[in-house]
């Protein structure tokens, strides 16, 4: 389940009214108040300037970073010999920056992954070829030596050999729904976020490449409409199905193996790993090393892991680091392991923070690089020449976000500015300058480029203009405040009044929240959201995030292990009763509202002992996590079989007796993720039981439920339910 769905959601739905002008929803979902920032698709390896996309997609421009003044074109696609292409939706250099992968027409598979069009362009000779005349390509890579291109079509891997303009077959068993060689399966795509799952060793001498076994794995079947769709046509009378592997919470999991293709003489042979049958191998990664591929695997429950070096050429492998944790692992931060030919970085939090370490090479600790409760969230990378380390991390308060650099001795130094809010920032290949963006809650997103010692060189975007129409909104401002979670613990949040504010009136509240492990809501960055228009049409909207979020070390984010929905509905209900005792909160006018996981959490809050929400909305909601999928699922409450008692106590099939209170049920019938027949299973439950409810259901969308028509619909109709409900 991504932690991040509903950020995304509200950051482009909302609505306002600027004193006498209406703003429409319609507006909104067009990003007509979104930030505006400077498209830096790719920093060059010189260190002063970087490559972006025309505003028309015909040309790749290189500007140079100090100025951002235009130095040349790189490619212009209309002037290319040998081929053209109509647009550029995305490219890639090779390590030499003498060819480039450029593609378009891209289709999407599931959230990440895609199939495209693409093309090779040779910058000497300003040649233009498609990498392949045999059909799209997916998760394509260029050879570290620049002379080969790797991609992955039917669940099968090839090679383009570039000089000689020849094709190679790496596998030929892949078959849909059964073998995929190189890609991830569904679940790895969406629990792992990766897709490519084959590496180049450093000398481009091997492919070392996962094989997936679906085979036994169960499938779902998502029915699909015609509904205007051209490319759907084939079901205008009657409806088709997709099907796809999906193993549910203690039910088979594909199995993984691991194979090197010898590239000179074609040859396959599986490598030799001491994997149990069940374990994962969430990801790959090339060392510094020529025969050395670094291999990482996780246990089922996800609370072992392991990192091996593997020689392809020998198929002899070596355990270098192995760590366990009596809850689990967070598999988010493996993939920011970073080889050099002397040691690597790894992140664990084994302190009770999640911190930076330094290993050698052989995985003897040197040092923790990043220490104290300010916990490390992203790692941007490491200056090799002066052993600096940049990152990410917590700046005192959990909704505060800022950049740092520490040494080798761990001396820790914040580089971003004195004011409070988001900082992130992204640096040039050789860590000398970065790009750091800022916001607030009151500060739209402001774009700056920096030395690595944290010293300006220029204001990108400042979005001027931007603010100054917020400004002149005159809009109520996001206060941050501290309460109380149900057992007495310091949770966070913040509260929106309505406009127009009267102390000695009441108003109903609406609560948003998503309160999955390690996510977080509260957070003090600029966003122009759904919350606002509601405190514009007179509610007071609050969002607290409660126990097992993130940024507040291990303890607080593991306390939910085993047992998920118990202490993120209760804490919710015990935060919505403080607010109830509010003067101006109307305590009998209480809504929450989620989505997925917040989904979940709003359907259980109205079958919670206490009654305290008047109108829940539940939007693609989880209703059992048996329901759910393995990687997810049994990382936060291990399987069914081992955890009976965590399954049932919080599954809205068990506690339906305690139901009380309006709900809105809102899915798409296209959704791959929290499938739809999660819904209709509760729906039958609530029938079975009297209970009336409303429900909104939208065919051929997923678990988003994108598209701007099917987006107004429903902002609308969760509006239009708060209203009736709460009026």
């Amino acid at each position: 389940m991504n932690k991040k769905l509903f950020g995304f959601i509200c950051l482009i739905i909302c609505a306002m009214t600027i004193q006498a002008q209406d703003i429409s929803l319609n507006d909104i979902i067009e990003k007509k108040y979104a930030a505006k920032s400077v498209a830096v698709s790719n920093m060059m390896k010189d260190g002063s300037s970087y490559v972006a996309i025309s505003e028309d997609g015909l040309s790749l421009l290189r500007y140079e970073l100090k100025s951002g003044q235009l130095l040349d074109t790189i490619v212009n696609v209309e002037k290319t010999r040998e081929h053209q292409m109509k647009h550029i939706e995305g490219f890639c250099f090779n390590e030499q920056e003498n060819q480039i992968l450029l593609w378009n027409n891209a289709k999407p598979v599931y959230r990440r992954s895609f199939y495209a069009d693409y093309y090779v362009y040779n910058r000497r000779h300003n040649i233009l070829e498609p990498l392949s005349e045999n059909g799209a390509q997916r998760d394509v890579c260029f050879s570290p030596d620049g002379r080969m291109v790797a991609f992955a079509r039917d669940n099968n891997l090839f090679i383009k050999k570039l000089d000689f303009k020849t094709e190679v077959a790496v596998t030929k068993d892949g078959a849909i729904n059964q073998i995929i060689n190189g890609t991830s399966d569904w679940l790895y795509e969406e629990e792992f976020s990766t897709t490519r799952m084959y590496e180049w060793t450093a000398d481009s001498k091997y492919l070392i490449y996962v094989r997936f076994n679906e085979s036994h794995v169960k499938e779902y079947a998502l029915t699909e409409y015609y509904c205007s769709m051209p490319e759907k046509s084939d079901y205008q009378y009657y409806p088709g199905e997709y099907r796809f592997k999906y193993p549910r919470a203690g039910q088979d999991n594909s199995r993984v193996s691991l194979h090197a293709y010898q590239v000179q003489y074609r040859q396959n042979t599986q490598l030799t790993l001491p994997l149990d049958k069940e374990d994962y191998i969430p990801y790959l990664k090339a060392t510094k090393q020529a025969n050395q591929m670094a291999i990482m695997t996780l246990n089922r429950n996800q609370n072992e892991f392991k990192l091996f070096y593997i020689n392809p050429k020998s198929n002899i492998n070596k355990l270098v680091l192995s760590e366990s944790n009596e809850a689990y692992i967070d598999p988010t931060y493996l993939p920011e392991i970073e080889f050099t030919s002397k040691d690597f970085t790894y992140i664990s939090e084994k302190d009770g923070y999640r911190h930076l370490y330094l290993y050698k090479t052989n995985g003897m600790l040197i040092k923790q690089i990043t220490s104290g409760s300010n916990e490390l969230l992203r790692y941007y990378g490491r200056d090799t020449l002066n052993n600096l380390f940049y990152y990410q991390a917590v700046d005192e308060l959990p909704y505060h976000r800022a950049v740092f650099v520490s040494d080798a001795k761990g001396k820790q130094t914040r580089l971003s500015d004195k004011e409070k809010g988001v900082y992130s920032a992204r640096f040039n290949p050789g860590m000398k300058v970065f790009i750091e963006n800022y916001s607030s809650a009151t500060q739209a997103n402001r774009q700056c480029l920096k030395q690595a010692k944290g010293k300006t060189i220029r204001v990108m975007e400042d979005n001027a203009e931007l603010q100054a129409k917020l400004m002149s909104m005159k809009l109520p401002q996001k206060e941050f405040f501290e309460c109380q979670a149900a057992d007495g613990q310091k949770l966070y949040g913040w509260m929106l009044r309505p406009q127009g504010f009267d102390e000695n009136k009441t108003y109903p509240l609406v609560m948003i929240q998503y309160s999955g492990p390690n996510s977080q809501e509260v957070l003090d960055e600029y966003s122009f959201d759904w919350e606002y228009f509601l405190s514009r049409q007179g509610y007071v909207v609050v969002a607290v995030d409660g126990r097992g979020t993130g940024s507040r070390g291990e303890a607080f984010r593991k306390q939910t292990y085993m047992k998920l929905g118990e202490m993120e509905s209760a804490d919710q209900a015990a935060v919505a009763r403080q607010l109830g005792a509010l003067p101006y909160i109307d305590e009998n006018r209480m809504a929450i509202w989620g989505w997925s996981f917040g989904g979940y959490i709003s359907l259980i809050s109205l079958m919670q002992d206490e009654a305290v929400f008047k109108a829940a909305i539940s939007i693609a909601p989880v209703c059992d996590w048996r329901y759910y999928n393995t990687a997810y699922t049994e990382r936060f409450m291990r399987r069914p079989q081992e955890n009976p008692d965590g399954y049932d106590a919080f599954s809205a099939f068990s506690r339906i007796d305690k139901f009380s209170g309006n709900l809105l049920l809102i899915h798409g019938l296209s959704d791959d993720n929290v499938h739809p027949n999660q819904s209709m299973e509760i729906i039958d439950a609530l029938v079975r039981q009297g209970i009336q409810f409303d429900m909104q259901l939208y065919p051929n969308r997923n678990h988003s439920i994108l598209g701007t028509t099917y987006r107004e619909h429903l902002y609308r109709k969760c509006f239009e339910f708060l209203e009736n409900k709460l009026r």
